[in-house]
């Protein structure tokens, strides 16, 4: 069967004919992959910046965020059906036995970073025909949600983020009060697949939603976020603390650019009490100034918090799906917009080596 593999050794990226995956264990599933997103860590491994074959083999197939149709199962599998349309997750756990968070199904909090992620790190991914996986790493999608549910994967990041962020600001008594969300400012930085996921899923749960990105205002970014009922501004030009003293005072700030130096501007402009979320993975950047006794000074004195995201957990993922199911209810058009493209496996390896255009790229593998 076809699949898109990156070469580290020899610097390819090609279309491969990969073997045909089997059922092998009783909790097995076998499922066809219909579509697969493309984002930036498809394209930084397309570039041979990071990338790991599985053990003894010369290439990687790529994919992370994928939609699939189950087409047979084990015997001991329940829950899942021929027919049923899955998400299944990307990090798998590390082997070491005193790792608490891996022998705990929490792989995403994996303390020795020796776990595998598929399409990343060790494990093939799904930008292929078919794969094979244990059941307990593929979560069910609504067949409502075909058009849309590749953005599953993305929306986890910031399902993920809140969740935990959630957890953090329920410290405060204040927060009891299930008015909460409809006081507080929530701002997202960066106007990509995740940012645009992370503020609906904000808009959502009924917070105040801005989403700062360089794009001017009145882009197509900008309408997508006014539609959804949130307040797009523009920094191009404005720096982050000129766009926060027209904010007033933000509870929870969500970071989704990758870009070092605007994270740390973001910790410069939480209000009181703030919790910032760091979700995007800069590549190498050289020292980036910032003034540390400022930001300490802040962090102390106004009792702010700052943490880091990366991947999901099974509670993130089903998260992600029921909101899912949220947004295609109350904003189907906008919902259905974040895809900008689809594109045969054919032409995937032209597609990682040219610039991105649009929101979300998407690999249609089956019809």
């Amino acid at each position: 069967m076809r699949a898109v593999a990156v070469f580290p050794s020899s610097k390819e990226i090609r279309v491969v004919d990969h073997p045909e995956p089997r059922l092998e264990r009783p909790t097995d599933v076998l499922a066809r992959v219909l579509e697969v997103g493309v984002c930036g860590t498809d394209r930084e491994i397309a570039r041979f910046e990071y990338g790991t074959p599985p053990p003894g083999q010369e290439y990687l197939v790529l994919g992370h965020e994928s939609l699939v149709e189950v087409v047979q199962v084990g015997a001991d599998v329940t829950g899942l059906s021929p027919g049923d349309l899955a998400v299944p997750m990307v990090r798998r756990p590390c082997a070491v036995k005193t790792c608490l968070a891996c022998r705990s199904g929490r792989a995403d909090f994996c303390f020795t970073g020796q776990y595998e992620e598929r399409g990343i790190m060790r494990r093939h991914g799904y930008m292929t025909e078919r794969i094979v996986d244990e059941a307990r790493w593929f979560v069910r999608v609504p067949r409502e949600l075909r058009e849309v549910g590749v953005l599953v994967e993305p929306l986890t990041v910031a399902a993920k983020g809140m969740i935990e962020g959630w957890a953090i600001v329920q410290r405060f008594p204040w927060v009891r009060d299930s008015s909460y969300e409809h006081q507080a400012k929530a701002v997202v930085l960066g106007a990509g697949a995740v940012g645009l996921l992370g503020a609906m899923a904000l808009r959502s749960k009924g917070f105040a939603v801005s989403l700062w990105s360089r794009e001017p205002e009145g882009s197509p970014q900008a309408r997508l976020v006014e539609a959804f009922g949130g307040r797009y501004r523009s920094n191009d030009g404005r720096s982050l603390a000129d766009l926060a003293r027209e904010e007033g005072d933000i509870a929870f700030l969500f970071e989704a650019t990758g870009v070092a130096k605007v994270a740390f501007e973001a910790a410069g402009v939480l209000g009181p009490n703030g919790a910032l979320c760091l979700s995007g993975v800069p590549g190498p950047t050289g020292p980036v100034p910032i003034d540390i006794g400022a930001l300490m000074r802040s962090l102390v004195l106004r009792n702010q918090l700052v943490f880091g995201t990366v991947n999901a957990g099974p509670d993130a993922f089903r998260a992600a799906v029921d909101a899912m199911g949220d947004f295609a209810r109350r904003w189907p058009r906008e919902l259905g917009s974040l895809v900008s493209s689809r594109h045969p496996l054919d032409e995937v390896p032209a597609l990682l080596e040219a610039p991105p255009v649009g929101t979300k790229s998407v690999v249609r593998v089956a019809a």
